[in-house]
């Protein structure tokens, strides 16, 4: 509690000393910008450059500095893609995401360390990781938890970290106690955002903005399994990346050339719905039957609560891939809900 407090006390100093963010921007690439100086810990776009409270992912002071943020904005005028998608990341706010201060599937700390051995900001780490460990105490009290493919993400990443040579001593103790920490705790039964307190409501809101329509979501399998009911057993072609740091969806379009400026650090600062809308009508049968399997998938974790095993035995159902192949979508969906919706044009589209 005394680190927590610590931490807040550091963000309430660097939040004076920070400049004025309600500044108007003169262009959506300068919002951007701001967003991806913001976030340079969750994703960096380059080399880091110089940081300061803000940058530490969820503090008070990124919270604070992210919502002057998307306030300035408001005042530009966006094309209505552009603005669904600040529009989605407005209603973010009000969801449970600032407990979990750090994504599992993004390598938060790697990066933070990285710009340690350039700059010294050992002390500012350390804070962090206090603080991270806070948020998760305080979200239990408010019936929030990690699922079981979060924390092993997470432990994953904790104690790859312990075993570095060049980890300073006073963050290996943190970290430590984190592990520890980590090591005794329950995570919650159902993978899915339903497990969640007002998890539904972010379902929802995730689902609306990726499918660009309003629509509940036992409409939406309704419609996908009335066309998967069509279609073979399919064999896909795709090679996933060996992490998780950037989406199925986004690994689609890593080769794409037009890069379409969007406002969400999970999405890389693209526009996926736009790259998967372009692309709906020229896939092939095998890729639709991909795409509408992961819908299937994605609604029954998120929505049905779906066990792990339950969403693995529907892909291999649906798919002709591997066991391994199988686990790693599944992760995914979990990472990245409502992502596959991206591709709901599928479901209008002969």
């Amino acid at each position: 509690m005394i680190k927590h407090l610590i931490w807040i006390c550091f963000s309430a100093l660097f939040l004076s000393a920070c400049g004025d963010t309600n500044n108007q921007y003169q262009s959506k690439e300068q919002a951007q910008q701001a967003l991806q100086t913001l976030n340079q810990f969750l994703r960096p776009t380059g080399e880091i450059k110089q940081v300061n409270e803000q940058q530490f992912p969820f503090s008070d002071a990124y919270l604070k500095e992210r919502h002057s943020i998307y306030q300035a904005m408001q005042t530009l005028d966006f094309t209505p893609v552009a603005q669904s998608s600040l529009d989605y990341l407005i209603i973010a706010e009000r969801f449970p995401e600032r407990y979990f201060t750090w994504p599992v599937y993004i390598p938060v700390l790697d990066n933070m360390l990285a710009y340690n051995q350039q700059h010294d900001i050992t002390a500012n780490i350390n804070n962090w990781l206090s603080f991270t460990q806070q948020q998760l105490v305080l979200a239990k009290e408010s019936k929030l938890r990690l699922n079981s493919i979060e924390l092993n993400a997470l432990q994953t990443q904790v104690t790859k970290n312990l075993t570095r040579v060049d980890l300073p001593a006073n963050l290996k103790h943190t970290l430590n106690e984190f592990n520890e920490y980590l090591a005794l705790y329950t995570p919650r039964g159902s993978v899915g955002l339903h497990g969640l307190s007002n998890g539904g409501s972010w379902y929802q809101s995730k689902l609306n903005y990726f499918s660009g329509t309003t629509k509940a979501p036992i409409n939406w399998l309704v419609a996908v399994q009335s066309q998967l009911k069509e279609m073979q057993q399919g064999a896909y072609s795709m090679r996933f990346a060996v992490d998780h740091q950037h989406s199925v969806l986004e690994q689609r379009f890593a080769l794409s050339k037009d890069k379409q400026v969007g406002f969400d650090w999970a999405q890389n600062y693209l526009s996926l719905r736009g790259y998967a809308g372009q692309a709906a009508t020229q896939i092939s049968n095998q890729e639709r039957t991909f795409w509408l399997a992961m819908m299937e998938t994605d609604l029954g974790i998120h929505y049905h609560a779906w066990t792990v095993q339950q969403a693995k035995v529907n892909l291999l159902k649906r798919l002709k891939m591997t066991p391994q192949q199988v686990d790693y979508l599944v992760a995914d969906i979990i990472f990245y809900p409502a992502q596959s919706f991206a591709f709901a044009t599928l479901l209008t589209t002969s």
